[in-house]
């Protein structure tokens, strides 16, 4: 009967989580045998209760820092400004994306001073510059909200060490962007595990934007190009000037105001620099004034002067630069 005692307490301790010191020979206090003083409740000084297992700080509210809470509004914030800036520059264009904007300014300013070949190089290495940043923000943006659940919210696989508390966080973030899934280090807190579909889905979404943004650069570059070959060849080409007639002027009218629009809701595409001069625009402009000014007491020709003095004028505020000396043009 003493051990069926023993048996059934200790049963009850691993569903309470008190432990009962029934020592050997009644050093408790009490008879082993004794059934009455076997089941009589404890004192509270020999109950110890048992610490939750699993979870993290955040969650259970177990010894927080400052950190704990400052690291993951600081990630919650990089990841808004990330994602304002995309909607801005892709969804919403007009000027508002002020990372995108700054980015190819100071791509352009630093290759540009490398020589005319290297500076073709700026509006590329823009764009591809910018979503990379985009992407390291997102990624950055998570490791903070992740670091404080290392280690205690996650679990690591076999043979997986675990390194440094940021390190991990950054690890787990990556993968987590790029849907690769390796299952070897996770986010187990029930309360937190959404983390990681959402930072796949929010890099699936910024890469997909990025690759609508860059087709729809090369079809505004395209636009521009097609009436910089057509001025070129219309007007002589390299050899004499031609005159050209009032409808021609009143078709290139209309094709400026469409560039000048591609200018302010396109901005990246002003720092994509031309190696051939016949499609660049800026030689193009100069053709343009000349045939503005042959057609001057016509609506065509007045019309034409008009959308040039507007793009000059969209330039010079956007870009800061004229027509005539525009560095990336």
């Amino acid at each position: 009967p003493a051990t069926a005692i023993r048996m059934l307490l200790i049963l009850l301790e691993s569903s309470t989580g008190a432990v009962t010191p029934l020592l050997p020979g009644g050093r408790d206090g009490h008879d082993p045998c004794d059934i009455r003083a076997a089941t009589r409740p404890l004192p509270r000084r020999h109950v110890r209760r048992r610490r939750p297992t699993g979870g993290c700080r955040l969650c259970h509210g177990g010894g927080m820092s400052a950190l704990d809470v400052l690291a993951p509004a600081a990630g919650v914030l990089v990841v808004g400004l990330t994602l304002r800036d995309v909607f801005h520059t892709l969804f919403h264009p007009g000027g508002h994306g002020g990372m995108a904007a700054l980015l190819c300014r100071g791509t352009w300013w630093m290759l540009h001073r490398l020589g005319d070949r290297v500076a073709q190089l700026a509006g590329p290495g823009a764009v591809l510059l910018t979503i990379l940043v985009w992407l390291g923000l997102v990624v950055a943006g998570f490791t903070l909200v992740l670091w404080p659940l290392v280690p205690d919210g996650l679990t690591y696989g076999q043979g997986s060490p675990q390194g440094p508390p940021l390190l991990d966080a950054l690890y787990v973030s990556m993968v987590a962007i790029s849907t690769l899934g390796f299952g070897d280090v996770v986010v187990t807190d029930p309360a937190l595990r959404w983390l990681a579909p959402l930072e796949a889905l929010l890099g699936f979404s910024v890469i997909t934007a990025a690759i609508t943004w860059i087709t729809q650069i090369y079809s505004v570059l395209s636009r521009r190009r097609s009436l910089a070959v057509d001025v070129w060849s219309r007007t002589g080409g390299d050899g004499p000037a031609e005159d050209v007639d009032a409808a021609t002027a009143a078709a290139w009218a209309t094709q400026l105001a469409a560039v000048d629009v591609d200018l302010v809701q396109n901005t990246e595409t002003f720092w994509f620099r031309e190696s051939d001069p016949r499609l660049s625009l800026l030689p193009a402009l100069g053709r343009l004034d000349t045939v503005a000014e042959q057609h001057a007491g016509c609506p065509e020709g007045r019309h034409l002067a008009r959308a040039l003095a507007v793009l000059r004028e969209t330039l010079q505020e956007q870009y800061g630069a004229r027509a005539g000396d525009s560095p990336a043009y």
